[in-house]
C-alpha cells in the first residue's frame, strides 16, 4: 500500500526514493524520468569493494596474471604432451587421446606420467590413480612384495586392492 501525499513535489520525491516510474502516457516519448534506472554490475572483486568502501590493499590493484607465484603450463600443451608421450611408447594416437587425460588425473605433470607408463603400462591409468589415492607413487612400485615387486604383481594381474594393501602394511612400523 503506497501513502499518498497532496504535494505533487513530494510524492515525486518518494517515487524516486522508491525506485517507480511514472507510468508511460500514449502519444508521449518516454523521458528519462519513467525510464527504468539501469544497474551497473561491478566488473571484478575490486569494483564490489570500492562501491561498499572497503580496501583490499595490493590485491585490488594487482591484476590476477600478476599475482599468481609462477607460470604453469596450461593442462591442454600438458595433454598433447602425454598424447605424444602415449604414441611414442606404442599405443595408436586416437586411443592416446582417450587415456591422456585419464592419465593426467592420476597425475596431473607428463614427466610423471611417463613414470607410470614405464613401470605399469600405457593402459593402467586407473591404477595409477589408485595407488596416488593411497598416498602411494611410483616409487613405491619398486617396492618387494613376498620377493616380487608390486610393478610385476600388478602387472602379472595382481588385483590393485591386494597391492595397495600389502605396500600399506609394509609401510607401517612393527608393534
Amino acid at each position: 500500500m503506497n501513502p499518498t501525499f497532496d504535494d505533487p513535489s513530494i510524492t515525486a520525491v518518494y517515487r524516486y526514493l522508491i525506485g517507480a516510474t511514472e507510468p508511460h502516457r500514449a502519444g508521449q516519448r518516454p523521458t528519462p524520468a519513467n525510464m527504468p534506472r539501469r544497474i551497473q554490475r561491478p566488473r571484478s572483486a575490486a569494483d564490489i569493494a570500492r562501491a561498499e568502501g572497503l580496501d583490499l590493499g595490493d590485491m585490488a590493484r594487482k591484476p590476477r596474471s600478476e599475482r599468481r607465484s609462477g607460470h604453469r603450463p596450461s593442462r591442454r600443451s600438458a595433454l598433447r604432451v602425454v598424447v605424444d608421450n602415449l604414441v611414442e611408447a606404442g599405443c595408436p594416437r586416437q586411443e592416446a587421446a582417450e587415456l591422456a587425460s585419464q592419465w593426467l588425473r592420476a597425475d596431473p605433470s607428463p614427466e610423471g606420467v611417463r613414470r607410470w607408463v614405464d613401470r605399469i603400462g600405457v593402459h593402467r591409468p586407473d591404477v595409477a590413480l589408485q595407488l596416488r589415492l593411497h598416498g602411494l607413487g611410483v616409487d613405491d612400485l619398486n617396492v618387494s612384495i613376498n620377493g616380487m615387486p608390486a610393478r610385476r604383481r600388478l602387472r602379472d594381474g595382481e588385483a590393485i586392492g591386494q597391492v595397495v594393501a600389502a605396500l600399506l602394511m609394509l609401510r607401517q612400523p612393527p608393534a
